[in-house]
């Protein structure tokens, strides 16, 4: 095989492909090994942090997170210190955590500076924005030719609260004139504070003026964000030409942030490292067209992938490398040609016995037809010895893989090890049952939710469980104090359990046929990621349906996340609100793959206007809901109303 011209890049882009896969475990593998060989590789902690979240490890996503941000290079940090300190303002006790996790302040000469800014924080939450500007005013004095970071910080606190109070000309005078003072002219935190302003005016000129700054930090970052500005401010500008191409440009890099691959990264990828045709081919590209492209394999893969069939046979026809002559044969099993593909896996695995793909096809092939010439490469021969070991060997990597189980035990069936087999067949079983329980679980839902830490919101998608207990008939249908689990506030305490009593009641006015047992159930609830208190009233809907599932004992889909407030209009009328920082919840859903999430009717007019997530997203993986009964639909399908 031809070496890679860029090896991390192919490891980290076949990573890609197994995160489409579902092939987490060896995708975490993959990356864990770059990070090794690159540790300042922040595209790999992405990954990491992406594979970690999809598999609900959420405590190492939130940490590789907390590092990216930390040594991210276009953060506004100084608007994170600001946002923490009106956090910590608003209330102490909870954001504390932040402004120790922020680091340390510029505080050479002031160690009280951040108590006293704080205060400039706690006037204007109490509405008295012109001492709070007061207060930025005298730190600024005291700091200006002591400490430059820490004046830059109180008169950025005294822009910022400006623009709260809606004082537009107040903010862009003040952060206009920090950027006429030496040090100050191209600071990313001021021009990017001025930047927001300016794109809050009507005044053309000034919309000009940021656009002027977005190019500027196009050219100089790659920040997502501000491709989304510039398609907003040239669509308020009038040019729908320059606000398409940039609504394009944020798309193509919010895949990319995602880890989406286009058609063209995907051959790019199986250029270099096998996966079968089939399953290439189920991977869904991203938006981005085109791509540079090695003529040859690269080129022949992207063909196929494109439906030019007869392009990629014609290159795979004549190659003469290992890889190619894989993906020959994988062609010819495609095209129903067996006999051929069998031979060209056969050679193939002569020269490659670990390949764990091409063993699993011949003895797939050998399961129905007892094809004599795999029995004679793989019975008792140094071949079938060294297949055995190399499944082994995976097994011991990924004990849960259940696919590894099932050809291990046919080959160990071939090989004649009957009761071997059948032990490892069991056990595949076993692993498959699980997985499909985990695939179609009662009462275990998946919340959108956002983080909040070191000035950053962050979606998240956690578990909500429900469970019941029998007592005796008739004398439950109860979800009692002590039986809601996990680290919820008082007040979400009590919304969890009025949104008990409300579907209870809702459930056996719509489903009295499947809820003649309700009352014989105690139940219990419980809400992931422990180390965090879960509060608010936007996990009303997740918490809604995951009482509905137990009650009805239907599963819920395990690719959809839910989040809005359930209000109790009536026994049989339940209603979704609207939920705030939706678009981070949207970006939380995309982010773990799944395929759609449901939100409040309530939120599409602000989705329509997020710069957080392009609308292509939004029109793909939102659905909308207005109230319980459009919700069910969309979870459980128009069927759940007739069975």
């Amino acid at each position: 095989m031809r070496p890679s011209p860029d090896p991390g890049g192919t490891r980290l882009r076949h990573a890609k492909i197994l995160v489409a896969l579902g092939e987490l475990a060896e995708a975490e593998d993959e990356v864990a090994a770059r990070l090794e060989e690159a540790p300042e590789d922040l595209t790999a902690l992405n990954l990491f942090a992406k594979i970690k979240h999809i598999k609900g490890e959420l405590s190492e996503a939130v940490a590789c997170w907390a590092q990216l941000h930390a040594r991210s290079k276009h953060n506004e940090l100084t608007l994170m210190r600001l946002a923490v300190l009106l956090e910590l303002a608003r209330d102490p006790e909870r954001h504390a955590g932040n402004y120790l996790a922020l680091g340390q302040f510029p505080l050479a000469h002031s160690p009280t500076a951040p108590l006293e800014l704080e205060q400039a924080f706690r006037q204007l939450l109490a509405r008295r924005p012109q001492e709070a500007k007061a207060t930025c005013d005298s730190l600024a004095a005291r700091h200006r030719n002591k400490d430059p970071e820490l004046y830059k910080l109180c008169l950025m606190a005294k822009a910022w609260i400006a623009e709260l109070s809606g004082e537009l000309d107040v903010a862009r005078n003040i952060l206009e004139g920090l950027g006429q003072e030496r040090g100050f002219e191209t600071d990313t935190d001021r021009v990017l504070s001025l930047a927001r302003v300016y794109e809050r005016s009507s005044d053309p000129a000034a919309l000009e003026k940021a656009v002027h700054i977005y190019h500027f930090i196009c050219r100089s970052f790659e920040k997502l964000s501000a491709q989304a500005h510039l398609a907003t401010l040239y669509r308020k500008l009038g040019n729908n030409e320059a606000a398409e191409e940039h609504e394009r440009n944020f798309l193509i890099a919010f895949e990319r942030r995602m880890h989406r691959l286009s058609r063209a990264e995907i051959a790019r990828a199986a250029a270099y490292r096998y996966v079968p045709l089939d399953r290439l081919k189920s991977i869904r590209p991203s938006s981005e067209e085109g791509g540079e492209l090695e003529p040859g394999r690269e080129r022949a893969l992207f063909d196929y992938l494109s439906g030019d069939e007869a392009a990629a046979r014609a290159y795979f026809e004549k190659g003469t490398e290992l890889l190619d002559r894989k993906y020959m044969a994988d062609l010819h099993a495609g095209s129903g040609t067996f006999d051929l593909a069998v031979d060209g896996f056969l050679i193939a695995l002569k020269e490659d016995p670990d390949d764990y793909h091409v063993i699993g096809f011949l003895l797939s092939h050998w399961d129905h037809t007892y094809d004599p010439r795999i029995v004679d490469a793989l019975a008792a021969t140094p071949l079938g010895e060294r297949v055995r070991e190399a499944l082994e060997a995976v097994l011991h990597v990924r004990p849960r893989s259940t696919r590894i189980w099932h050809v291990l035990s046919l080959l160990l069936e071939l090989q004649g090890c009957t009761e071997e087999a059948e032990r490892h067949r069991e056990r595949g079983r076993a692993l498959q049952m699980a997985e499909q329980r985990d695939a179609n679980p009662v009462g275990r839902v998946l919340a959108a939710a956002v983080y909040h830490f070191v000035g950053k919101a962050k979606g998240l998608i956690h578990q909500i469980w429900v469970d019941r207990k029998p007592v005796a008939p008739g004398k439950g249908g109860f979800l009692h104090a002590e039986d809601i689990f996990g680290n919820v506030t008082k007040d979400m305490q009590q919304a969890v359990r009025n949104t008990f009593l409300a579907v209870r009641e809702y459930a056996r006015s719509r489903f009295p046929h499947r809820t003649t047992d309700i009352l014989d159930y105690d139940y219990t609830y419980k809400v992931t990621k422990e180390d965090e208190p879960s509060g608010g009233l936007s996990a009303g809907l997740p918490t809604a349906l995951a009482f509905l599932s137990v009650f009805l004992q239907r599963p819920v889909p395990q690719d959809m996340a839910f989040t809005g407030v359930i209000i109790a209009d009536a026994h049989n009328v339940l209603v979704v609100r609207g939920v705030g920082e939706a678009e981070y919840k949207v970006k939380g859903a995309y982010h773990r793959n799944l395929y759609a999430i449901v939100l409040p009717t309530e939120n599409q007019k602000d989705l329509a206007q997020t710069q957080q997530v392009p609308l292509a997203i939004i029109s793909d993986h939102v659905r909308f809901a207005s109230n319980l009964d459009e919700a069910i639909t969309l979870t459980f399908g128009e069927r759940i109303w007739l069975d």
